[in-house]
């Protein structure tokens, strides 16, 4: 099992206007903006090339998405306050933290989802091939989403631990027989 991507939010302790945050940017750093963040009341900003992406919001409140394990999620936030620094951009009451990890693993076997919706029960999963390749399933036993791939691929999302991922795992292996 490996880790794929990792989240984190916080907030800055006060409301941002986007567009003074916007002008600061383009003056102290080169990145690249979504189009239209005035009307959405949010940007999204990336510091570097296929970098993570921040995105901020009007109410102070930020998250950090797209890093690949904890790692780069701490490299990313202190990169983040640098720019802070750099801005002039004061944070009375800055706070951060990790909130969920995607984990991906492979069975390396072809899973036939119509019959494993029906034996993981149908209150638990959703499966409509028309809309999304994957079967959605909840098991009930844990506080995750895994989204299962006729090609045996499996995401594991909703939770920061390994454990908890690799153990939602063993019981779907189980479930396969």
């Amino acid at each position: 099992m490996e880790i794929v991507s990792t989240m984190g939010s916080g907030s800055l302790g006060r409301e941002l206007d986007l567009d003074v945050f916007v002008d600061a940017l383009r003056e102290a750093v080169e990145y690249d903006i979504n189009p239209g963040y005035s009307d959405s009341g949010m940007i999204t900003v990336r510091l570097e090339p296929e970098g993570v992406a921040y995105l901020f919001y009007r109410s102070g409140s930020f998250q950090i998405r797209g890093a690949e394990n904890e790692a780069a999620l701490e490299k990313a936030e202190g990169r983040l306050q640098e720019v802070f620094a750099e801005i002039g951009l004061e944070v009375p009451e800055y706070s951060f933290e990790q909130r969920t990890a995607v984990f991906m693993e492979n069975l390396d076997q072809s899973i036939d989802l119509e019959r494993l919706m029906i034996e993981l029960g149908l209150e638990h999963t959703e499966y409509e091939p028309e809309q999304f390749p994957a079967l959605i399933y909840k098991p009930p036993a844990f506080e995750v989403t895994l989204l299962i791939f006729s090609s045996g691929k499996i995401i594991i999302g909703g939770t920061m631990s390994k454990r908890t991922a690799q153990e939602a795992i063993d019981h779907l292996t189980e479930s396969l027989g």
